[in-house]
Protein backbone atom coordinates (compact mmCIF):
# COMPACT_ATOMS: atom_id res chain seq x y z
CA UNK A 1 0.00 0.00 0.00
CA UNK A 2 0.85 3.58 -1.19
CA UNK A 3 2.06 5.92 1.72
CA UNK A 4 2.68 9.24 1.56
CA UNK A 5 2.13 12.63 3.29
CA UNK A 6 0.86 15.92 2.38
CA UNK A 7 4.01 17.14 3.75
CA UNK A 8 6.12 15.44 1.43
CA UNK A 9 4.30 17.05 -1.56
CA UNK A 10 4.76 20.19 0.17
CA UNK A 11 8.33 20.01 0.29
CA UNK A 12 8.29 18.82 -3.02
CA UNK A 13 6.01 21.13 -4.58
CA UNK A 14 8.32 24.31 -2.79
CA UNK A 15 11.42 22.79 -4.35
CA UNK A 16 9.79 22.66 -8.05
CA UNK A 17 8.63 25.98 -7.39
CA UNK A 18 12.22 27.32 -6.23
CA UNK A 19 13.83 25.24 -8.33
CA UNK A 20 16.25 24.38 -5.58
CA UNK A 21 16.47 22.43 -2.57
CA UNK A 22 18.65 25.29 -0.63
CA UNK A 23 15.96 27.65 -1.53
CA UNK A 24 13.29 25.58 -0.43
CA UNK A 25 14.73 25.30 3.00
CA UNK A 26 15.25 28.79 3.40
CA UNK A 27 11.70 28.69 2.80
CA UNK A 28 10.34 26.23 4.43
CA UNK A 29 12.62 26.83 7.65
CA UNK A 30 13.26 22.98 7.32
CA UNK A 31 16.47 21.66 7.13
CA UNK A 32 17.85 20.37 3.98
CA UNK A 33 18.31 16.96 4.49
CA UNK A 34 14.61 16.62 6.19
CA UNK A 35 13.45 17.88 2.43
CA UNK A 36 16.01 15.47 0.45
CA UNK A 37 14.90 12.66 2.36
CA UNK A 38 11.02 13.45 1.82
CA UNK A 39 11.40 13.52 -2.11
CA UNK A 40 13.66 10.43 -2.26
CA UNK A 41 10.68 8.95 0.17
CA UNK A 42 8.18 10.18 -2.74
CA UNK A 43 10.17 8.50 -5.39
CA UNK A 44 10.41 5.02 -3.82
CA UNK A 45 6.68 5.40 -3.00
CA UNK A 46 5.85 5.46 -6.23
CA UNK A 47 8.78 4.21 -8.19
CA UNK A 48 9.58 6.92 -10.23
CA UNK A 49 12.90 9.57 -10.47
CA UNK A 50 11.07 12.85 -9.86
CA UNK A 51 14.20 15.40 -10.14
CA UNK A 52 17.21 15.27 -12.12
CA UNK A 53 19.59 16.56 -9.78
CA UNK A 54 22.72 19.21 -11.12
CA UNK A 55 25.91 19.49 -9.32
CA UNK A 56 25.94 23.15 -8.07
CA UNK A 57 23.06 23.70 -10.09
CA UNK A 58 19.94 23.13 -8.17
CA UNK A 59 16.93 20.70 -9.83
CA UNK A 60 14.95 20.57 -12.63
CA UNK A 61 12.00 17.88 -13.34
CA UNK A 62 11.98 14.52 -15.05
CA UNK A 63 8.63 14.14 -17.59
CA UNK A 64 7.35 12.16 -14.77
CA UNK A 65 7.97 14.54 -12.22
CA UNK A 66 6.29 17.25 -14.58
CA UNK A 67 3.31 15.50 -13.94
CA UNK A 68 3.91 14.55 -10.39
CA UNK A 69 3.97 18.04 -9.84
CA UNK A 70 0.44 18.81 -10.80
CA UNK A 71 -0.99 16.36 -9.45
CA UNK A 72 0.51 17.20 -6.17
CA UNK A 73 -0.31 20.89 -6.67
CA UNK A 74 -3.87 20.13 -7.12
CA UNK A 75 -4.12 17.66 -4.19
CA UNK A 76 -2.51 20.14 -2.05
CA UNK A 77 -5.05 22.77 -3.32
CA UNK A 78 -8.01 20.63 -2.58
CA UNK A 79 -6.45 19.74 0.65
CA UNK A 80 -5.86 23.68 1.54
CA UNK A 81 -9.88 24.08 0.65
CA UNK A 82 -11.01 21.10 2.70
CA UNK A 83 -8.96 22.51 5.63
CA UNK A 84 -10.46 25.92 5.48
CA UNK A 85 -14.37 24.99 4.43
CA UNK A 86 -14.29 22.98 7.50
CA UNK A 87 -12.61 25.49 10.30
CA UNK A 88 -15.56 27.87 8.33
CA UNK A 89 -18.50 25.28 9.25
CA UNK A 90 -17.49 26.12 12.98
CA UNK A 91 -20.10 28.62 14.81
CA UNK A 92 -17.09 31.05 15.10
CA UNK A 93 -15.56 30.90 11.62
CA UNK A 94 -11.84 30.70 11.82
CA UNK A 95 -9.36 30.02 9.02
CA UNK A 96 -6.94 31.81 6.62
CA UNK A 97 -7.00 33.77 3.65
CA UNK A 98 -3.90 34.82 1.84
CA UNK A 99 -4.41 38.22 -0.38
CA UNK A 100 -2.31 39.74 -2.72
CA UNK A 101 -2.60 43.57 -3.80
CA UNK A 102 -1.29 46.18 -6.14
CA UNK A 103 1.69 47.52 -5.02
CA UNK A 104 0.07 50.91 -5.50
CA UNK A 105 -3.25 50.45 -4.55
CA UNK A 106 -2.36 48.36 -1.25
CA UNK A 107 -1.80 50.98 0.73
CA UNK A 108 -5.04 53.39 0.13
CA UNK A 109 -7.38 50.26 -0.18
CA UNK A 110 -6.47 46.77 2.00
CA UNK A 111 -5.63 48.08 5.62
CA UNK A 112 -9.40 49.81 5.74
CA UNK A 113 -10.93 46.27 4.31
CA UNK A 114 -8.86 44.61 6.85
CA UNK A 115 -9.61 46.67 9.85
CA UNK A 116 -13.64 46.28 8.62
CA UNK A 117 -13.48 42.54 8.18
CA UNK A 118 -11.61 41.56 11.55
CA UNK A 119 -14.37 43.63 13.56
CA UNK A 120 -16.82 40.99 12.12
CA UNK A 121 -14.86 38.12 11.74
CA UNK A 122 -11.86 38.39 13.98
CA UNK A 123 -10.83 34.28 14.18
CA UNK A 124 -9.89 34.98 10.41
CA UNK A 125 -6.37 35.46 9.51
CA UNK A 126 -5.56 37.62 6.58
CA UNK A 127 -1.90 37.16 5.14
CA UNK A 128 -0.91 39.98 3.16
CA UNK A 129 1.34 40.44 -0.03
CA UNK A 130 1.83 43.85 -2.41
CA UNK A 131 3.77 43.93 -5.63
CA UNK A 132 3.67 44.09 -8.99
CA UNK A 133 0.66 42.43 -11.53
CA UNK A 134 3.38 39.83 -12.35
CA UNK A 135 4.00 38.66 -9.24
CA UNK A 136 0.28 38.44 -8.35
CA UNK A 137 -0.40 36.67 -11.01
CA UNK A 138 2.15 33.99 -10.63
CA UNK A 139 1.19 34.03 -7.16
CA UNK A 140 -2.54 33.10 -8.18
CA UNK A 141 -1.67 30.15 -10.62
CA UNK A 142 0.82 28.89 -8.05
CA UNK A 143 -1.77 28.89 -5.34
CA UNK A 144 0.07 31.55 -3.00
CA UNK A 145 -2.86 33.72 -2.83
CA UNK A 146 -6.38 33.16 -2.74
CA UNK A 147 -7.68 36.77 -4.10
CA UNK A 148 -6.08 39.24 -5.61
CA UNK A 149 -7.00 43.04 -6.03
CA UNK A 150 -4.99 44.53 -9.72
CA UNK A 151 -6.13 46.71 -12.27
CA UNK A 152 -8.22 45.42 -15.12
CA UNK A 153 -5.21 45.68 -17.52
CA UNK A 154 -3.17 43.41 -19.83
CA UNK A 155 -4.82 40.24 -18.15
CA UNK A 156 -5.47 36.61 -19.40
CA UNK A 157 -8.76 34.68 -19.57
CA UNK A 158 -7.45 32.76 -16.78
CA UNK A 159 -8.76 34.44 -13.47
CA UNK A 160 -12.53 35.56 -12.86
CA UNK A 161 -12.69 38.78 -11.96
CA UNK A 162 -15.33 41.49 -10.51
CA UNK A 163 -14.78 45.29 -10.31
CA UNK A 164 -14.56 46.75 -6.97
CA UNK A 165 -15.20 50.87 -8.17
CA UNK A 166 -16.27 52.31 -11.18
CA UNK A 167 -13.72 53.12 -13.56
CA UNK A 168 -10.69 55.53 -12.63
CA UNK A 169 -9.14 57.92 -15.50
CA UNK A 170 -5.57 58.97 -15.06
CA UNK A 171 -4.95 62.69 -13.56
CA UNK A 172 -1.53 64.71 -13.68
CA UNK A 173 0.31 65.64 -10.66
CA UNK A 174 1.99 68.74 -11.00
CA UNK A 175 4.13 70.92 -7.95
CA UNK A 176 2.11 73.75 -6.60
CA UNK A 177 4.74 76.66 -7.83
CA UNK A 178 4.24 75.13 -11.81
CA UNK A 179 2.31 77.55 -14.26
CA UNK A 180 0.44 74.33 -15.52
CA UNK A 181 -1.08 74.07 -11.95
CA UNK A 182 -2.52 77.45 -12.23
CA UNK A 183 -4.80 75.66 -14.62
CA UNK A 184 -8.50 74.25 -14.58
CA UNK A 185 -7.31 70.65 -16.31
CA UNK A 186 -4.19 70.59 -18.82
CA UNK A 187 -3.97 68.03 -22.02
CA UNK A 188 -1.20 65.38 -22.87
CA UNK A 189 0.52 67.94 -25.60
CA UNK A 190 1.20 70.56 -22.37
CA UNK A 191 2.55 67.63 -20.46
CA UNK A 192 4.66 65.77 -22.71
CA UNK A 193 7.19 69.17 -23.26
CA UNK A 194 7.78 68.60 -18.83
CA UNK A 195 10.33 66.22 -17.68
CA UNK A 196 7.65 63.18 -16.71
CA UNK A 197 8.44 61.03 -13.50
CA UNK A 198 7.20 57.59 -14.33
CA UNK A 199 5.54 55.37 -11.44
CA UNK A 200 7.65 52.40 -12.55
CA UNK A 201 5.32 49.64 -11.73
CA UNK A 202 3.97 46.91 -14.46
CA UNK A 203 1.39 46.94 -16.04
CA UNK A 204 0.92 50.82 -14.71
CA UNK A 205 4.33 51.85 -16.79
CA UNK A 206 3.32 50.49 -19.80
CA UNK A 207 -0.40 51.90 -19.28
CA UNK A 208 0.90 55.79 -18.42
CA UNK A 209 3.26 55.68 -21.44
CA UNK A 210 0.88 54.04 -23.91
CA UNK A 211 -1.22 57.30 -23.66
CA UNK A 212 0.81 59.16 -24.56
CA UNK A 213 2.28 56.92 -27.54
CA UNK A 214 -1.07 56.79 -29.04
CA UNK A 215 -1.33 60.27 -29.20
CA UNK A 216 2.28 60.40 -30.91
CA UNK A 217 3.63 62.53 -27.86
CA UNK A 218 7.08 60.80 -26.52
CA UNK A 219 7.57 62.84 -22.78
CA UNK A 220 11.29 61.92 -21.87
CA UNK A 221 11.26 60.40 -18.48
CA UNK A 222 13.48 61.81 -16.01
CA UNK A 223 12.82 59.54 -13.45
CA UNK A 224 11.43 56.64 -12.38
CA UNK A 225 10.22 54.67 -9.66
CA UNK A 226 8.20 51.76 -8.35
CA UNK A 227 6.43 53.83 -5.24
CA UNK A 228 3.71 55.61 -5.68
CA UNK A 229 5.11 58.78 -2.40
CA UNK A 230 8.65 58.09 -3.92
CA UNK A 231 6.98 59.44 -7.30
CA UNK A 232 4.93 62.10 -5.40
CA UNK A 233 7.93 63.15 -3.60
CA UNK A 234 9.88 63.42 -6.89
CA UNK A 235 7.25 65.70 -8.57
CA UNK A 236 6.96 67.95 -5.32
CA UNK A 237 10.35 69.19 -5.27
CA UNK A 238 9.55 70.44 -8.78
CA UNK A 239 11.63 67.80 -10.84
CA UNK A 240 8.86 67.18 -13.37
CA UNK A 241 5.36 66.08 -13.60
CA UNK A 242 3.11 62.23 -13.28
CA UNK A 243 0.55 60.89 -14.52
CA UNK A 244 -1.26 58.55 -11.74
CA UNK A 245 -4.65 56.62 -11.39
CA UNK A 246 -4.49 55.99 -7.33
CA UNK A 247 -5.61 59.02 -5.78
CA UNK A 248 -4.25 59.08 -2.04
CA UNK A 249 -6.51 61.18 0.31
CA UNK A 250 -3.83 64.11 0.75
CA UNK A 251 -2.16 66.47 -1.77
CA UNK A 252 1.02 66.57 0.90
CA UNK A 253 3.69 64.71 0.18
CA UNK A 254 5.81 62.83 3.02
CA UNK A 255 8.11 65.44 2.80
CA UNK A 256 5.51 68.52 3.08
CA UNK A 257 5.89 70.06 -0.24
CA UNK A 258 2.08 70.66 -1.90
CA UNK A 259 0.86 68.76 -5.16
CA UNK A 260 -2.12 69.90 -7.05
CA UNK A 261 -3.88 67.19 -9.27
CA UNK A 262 -5.41 68.05 -12.73
CA UNK A 263 -8.02 66.76 -14.59
CA UNK A 264 -7.26 65.53 -18.42
CA UNK A 265 -9.23 66.74 -21.21
CA UNK A 266 -7.84 64.12 -23.73
CA UNK A 267 -10.30 61.14 -24.29
CA UNK A 268 -8.22 57.56 -22.91
CA UNK A 269 -8.96 54.40 -21.31
CA UNK A 270 -10.10 54.38 -17.48
CA UNK A 271 -8.44 51.77 -15.15
CA UNK A 272 -10.69 49.55 -13.08
CA UNK A 273 -9.52 48.21 -9.54
CA UNK A 274 -10.52 44.09 -9.60
CA UNK A 275 -10.94 41.18 -7.25
CA UNK A 276 -9.39 38.27 -9.10
CA UNK A 277 -9.33 34.43 -8.29
CA UNK A 278 -8.81 32.31 -10.62
CA UNK A 279 -11.30 30.44 -12.57
CA UNK A 280 -10.57 26.84 -11.80
CA UNK A 281 -10.32 27.41 -8.25
CA UNK A 282 -13.55 27.79 -5.62
CA UNK A 283 -12.96 30.27 -3.40
CA UNK A 284 -12.88 28.80 0.18
CA UNK A 285 -15.21 29.95 2.96
CA UNK A 286 -13.46 32.17 4.26
CA UNK A 287 -12.04 33.39 0.95
CA UNK A 288 -15.82 33.81 0.20
CA UNK A 289 -16.80 36.05 3.61
CA UNK A 290 -14.05 38.42 2.67
CA UNK A 291 -15.00 38.88 -0.87
CA UNK A 292 -18.73 39.52 0.40
CA UNK A 293 -17.38 42.03 2.80
CA UNK A 294 -15.31 43.75 -0.14
CA UNK A 295 -18.56 44.16 -2.26
CA UNK A 296 -20.58 45.69 0.43
CA UNK A 297 -17.35 48.24 1.51
CA UNK A 298 -17.85 51.59 0.88
CA UNK A 299 -14.30 50.87 -0.24
CA UNK A 300 -13.72 53.92 -2.87
CA UNK A 301 -14.87 57.40 -1.73
CA UNK A 302 -13.75 60.49 -3.76
CA UNK A 303 -10.63 61.98 -2.07
CA UNK A 304 -10.24 65.00 -0.96
CA UNK A 305 -8.02 66.79 -3.12
CA UNK A 306 -6.86 69.56 -4.23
Amino acid sequence: MMRFTLKQLKYFVTVVETESIAEASRQLHIAQPSISIAIKNLEDTFDQQLFIRHHAQGVSLTPGGRRFYEKARDLLRLSYEFEQNSRAEHQLVSGTIAVGCFESAAPLYLPKLIAGFKKIYPDITIELYDGEQHELMHGLHRGRFDLAFLYDLDLDHSIKKEPLNAPHRPYALLPAAHPLARQATVTLQQLSREPMILLDAIPSKNYFIRIFKERGYHPEVAYSSPSIEMVRCMVGQGLGFSVLVTRPCSSMTYDGQQLIHLEIEDEMADSTLIMAWLQNNEPTRPAQLFMDYCRRAELFPTPAIQ
